[in-house]
């Protein structure tokens, strides 16, 4: 008997043989990463979802064993705990053209959400409201206090000749951005270069 561990590696080298074998019936192959993708809060939006083939997913048992895979252009609903999740294909990234030459292929994005949460307009006011609180606050004798703290941590920090040169062992120089100076130009053009 296979251990969890080789089970799952079995598991995932088949899915990619699967995955190929799909891709390339209908000429998605290219565009289809090779790796799972986790995009978490993407636009800073309340959901987070997972990209990546039906072997991908099921490797990494995040559908429920026995879940109907929809079919074209459909998508599968369910709910567990306090998670709501939707499970449909999805067009590879870098692919261009009509949705029918991605709908029959073999990349798929579920994507999960809290069921209970705030509305788009309440998320939206809870938002400004933390941004008003931070700008009262910044204003407030503690802010400045605060803010005072920390450019005199700054200065402090900037003046430490022992912190500059150790900071310039691991932080590379900046280059200077721009033309040489005249000087320089005429230098180089007196030593021949």
């Amino acid at each position: 008997m296979l251990s969890d561990q080789n089970q799952r590696e079995a598991l995932k080298m088949a899915s990619e043989n699967v995955a190929q074998d799909a891709a390339q019936s209908n000429g998605i192959e290219q565009f289809i990463d090779s790796s799972l993708t986790v995009i978490i809060r993407p636009y800073d939006l309340e959901f987070s979802e997972y990209r990546g083939t039906r072997a991908q997913l099921e490797a990494e048992e995040i559908v429920p064993a026995g879940t109907a895979w929809p079919e074209g252009g459909c998508s599968v609903r369910w709910e567990s705990g306090l998670l709501r999740f939707e499970l449909k294909r999805t067009r590879p990234d870098g692919m261009k053209g009509p949705m029918k030459l991605w709908l029959e292929g073999d990349y798929w994005n579920l994507r999960w959400e809290r069921k209970v949460r705030p509305d788009f307009g309440a998320r939206e006011i809870m938002k400004k409201r933390a941004a008003l609180e931070a700008e009262l606050f910044r204003h407030s004798y503690e802010g400045q206090r605060q803010q005072s703290a920390n450019w005199d941590r700054y200065w402090k920090a900037h003046e430490d000749k022992a912190f500059q040169a150790f900071k310039s062992t691991i932080i590379p120089q900046r280059m200077k951005r721009g033309r040489k100076s005249k000087v320089t130009q005429e230098q180089g053009v007196s030593n021949g270069q």
